[in-house]
């Protein structure tokens, strides 16, 4: 559905948003509920993009994988029926960006991740509201130079 709009990087601003708004609770719920086969899984995934980065592969699948299990670990139906969007969004992202927030976002998934497995809700929170603070002003700058 979000095919149709036509300027890529408003849209990827426009994600962004409802994702800050979204996703710092998901981290911080997942905190809370997640179990530890799932938090063993988030570890395995970060290894692995970072795996990917470093063989200079395109960590687009995995990084959605990340995502997504963030948001099933927070135990909430309703949430998981927003992981259509969440993959989405990873994907309208990385394509705006040209994957060049790949680096900064290995670190900010291990602080995330990290914090999960403390059950830091605040400090999960907090780091996913980092992560796409940095990402949101990318294409902030990227939108200013179009225009």
């Amino acid at each position: 559905r979000l095919g149709r709009y036509n300027d890529r990087l408003q849209l990827a601003l426009e994600l962004f948003e409802v994702r800050l708004i979204l996703e710092p609770e998901i981290a911080a719920s997942a905190a809370l509920n997640a179990t530890d086969d799932e938090i063993s899984e988030m570890k395995r995934l970060c290894e692995k993009i970072e795996a990917i980065h470093s063989s200079g592969g395109d960590t687009l699948h995995a990084d959605t994988e990340l995502h997504t299990l963030i948001a099933r670990s927070g135990k909430n139906r309703v949430i998981e029926e927003l992981i259509p969007l969440i993959a989405s969004a990873v994907y309208t992202s990385m394509d705006v960006t040209n994957r060049e927030l790949i680096e900064q976002g290995i670190e900010a998934h291990r602080n995330i991740v990290n914090a999960i497995a403390r059950h830091d809700m605040t400090g999960a929170r907090t780091s996913m509201i980092e992560h796409f603070t940095c990402n949101r002003r990318m294409i902030v700058e990227l939108l200013a130079k179009k225009n």
